[in-house]
């Protein structure tokens, strides 16, 4: 039985300010992509410290904490850390930003509009990354294999099982490492 409850994305509409805070704990650079139009906070799942956020935010232990990610996954994760530090009153918000975005929440970011801004246009989605490196490591993979040493056939085979392991998981390890690349920093001062 998990340490928190759900809630449906058609349900933050009716949140009001005094309800809580709805904390976003996807990496910085999906936020960017796309994020809550309505107010909310951000801490990426690797830096979230439940008791740090509750303080910052001047929340008691009773507050409400309405927790997004992509689709809920990493948003269940962070609830546990919230239930492990005593806090009770945690929500998955099901679904995440893509069942937000369905059900006609306002989303923003720069993968919504194509008027964001300059600094926006000339970057690529996560997602089509994840599909370039995978499609060039399973191609280079293959094309060496066949030509040099058989046994580079353990590159494609090993992108094709994460991208598997990717699908039936949700946790795509190969995201993971683009989101720390340096042209997916993402200055959060601008």
């Amino acid at each position: 039985m998990p340490g928190y409850k759900t809630i449906q994305a058609n349900e933050i509409t009716s949140l009001k300010p005094c309800d809580g805070v709805i904390l976003d704990v996807r990496t910085s650079m999906e936020h960017d992509e796309k994020q809550l139009g309505c107010r909310h906070a951000h801490i990426p799942l690797d830096q979230l410290n439940p008791t740090d956020f509750m303080l910052r935010h001047g929340l008691d232990k009773d507050a409400h904490v309405y927790i997004l990610c992509r689709t809920g996954k990493r948003a269940a994760q962070a609830a546990e850390q919230f239930a492990a530090k005593g806090y009770g009153n945690t929500h998955v918000i099901e679904g995440g930003i893509v069942a937000c975005e369905d059900c006609g929440q306002r989303v923003a970011g720069h993968a919504v509009s194509a008027t964001a801004g300059p600094r926006h246009k000339s970057r690529i989605s996560l997602e089509r990354q994840v599909r370039i490196a995978a499609g060039f490591l399973a191609f280079t993979g293959a094309l060496l294999a066949l030509t040099i040493n058989p046994l580079l056939a353990l590159v494609p085979l090993f992108v094709g099982g994460g991208l598997v392991f990717a699908g039936v998981t949700d946790i795509c390890g190969m995201a993971l490492i683009l989101t720390k690349a340096p042209w997916n920093k993402v200055d959060e001062d601008k």
